[in-house]
């Protein structure tokens, strides 16, 4: 009879389990959450150059940084006339900027930028963050996910998957006028501008995995209560007298503050602000798309 210091190789390691359930893993649920602390120390003018990362890891019980199981999300503070570096083991990294104007370097690339601009890069590269005016922007990452899978992100000049790409946020808003001259009242989750790059033009995502997506709600509109699969990261951008209902918790807007909405719960926007609802919305719903299996429906 073995024990397990004797065992062969490849028994020792292996657990069998006799489920009661068999889709039953224990895991945390992902909770609905506002990064209210976050968003002030980010929006304060005496913040200093600095990365805040919005981390929900102890919630989630994973053991590396994480605002849901496949995405992370970080404030990038860069003051005027400063600059901030960062290396991120993501297949890629997509910024919206919230505030001020500047440059990111990647390699040989250089981007200029300024507020509502919304750009993606390769990861696994060092990217640098030039400030003239004191800057805001949001980046959004797949971390977590290679995190989970013990893997690397490809390096830059062998990623064939993610292009580097700018979507000006002049031509988003003449887009979305043109959504809502076209349309009428909502029917749909959404009247938005949704970001792609050559490499993932068939599957209309910016990431392998994740999507990203302007979203806006008329005055005085209420969106259809939904779910899909996907988890969500709403960055508000007009964010006056908007909320949400989560599972039927109400989480009220607030000015560059980021959501998270779990997947598969029941949500709805509802505008009662005096101009248009208007948000950057990023999800993992691309992995969703490969594996057919979105899970959309309305519930109401």
């Amino acid at each position: 009879m073995t024990t397990s210091s004797t065992a062969p190789v490849g028994e020792r390691d292996a657990i069998f389990y006799v489920p009661d359930g068999a889709f039953d893993r224990g895991l945390s649920d992902v909770p609905p959450h506002l990064f209210v602390d976050e968003q002030r120390r980010a929006l304060d003018p005496a913040c200093p150059t600095s990365v805040i990362a919005m981390d929900l890891s102890v919630a989630l019980g994973l053991d590396w940084p994480a605002t849901t199981p496949a995405m992370l999300a970080r404030y990038v503070v860069v003051r005027a006339g400063e600059s901030l570096s960062h290396l991120f083991q993501a297949t890629g990294e997509i910024f919206y900027v919230a505030r001020g104007n500047g440059v990111t370097c990647a390699g040989d690339l250089r981007m200029p930028w300024r507020a509502g601009d919304i750009f993606v890069l390769p990861g696994a590269s060092q990217t640098r963050h030039e400030a003239a005016e004191h800057a805001v922007l949001v980046c959004f990452t797949n971390e977590p996910e290679l995190a989970y899978a013990g893997a690397r992100a490809p390096e830059p000049h062998l990623n064939r998957v993610v292009a580097p790409a700018f979507f000006s946020g002049a031509i988003v808003d003449d887009k979305l006028g043109l959504v809502h001259q076209r349309s009428g009242p909502q029917t749909t989750a959404g009247k938005s501008v949704i970001f792609s790059t050559t490499p993932l033009a068939r599957m209309r995502t910016i990431l392998p995995s994740m999507t990203a997506a302007v979203n806006t709600l008329e005055v005085s509109g209420d969106q259809r209560p939904h779910r899909h699969n996907a988890a969500a990261l709403t960055l508000a951008i007009e964010s006056e007298g908007i909320h949400s209902l989560i599972d039927g918790e109400r989480l009220d807007w607030i000015p560059f503050g980021l959501m998270v909405t779990p997947p598969q719960a029941v949500h709805s926007h509802h505008n009662r602000g005096p101009r248009m609802m208007k948000s950057f919305v990023v999800q993992d719903g691309a992995l969703y798309y490969q594996l057919r299996n979105p899970g959309f429906s309305w519930t109401a």
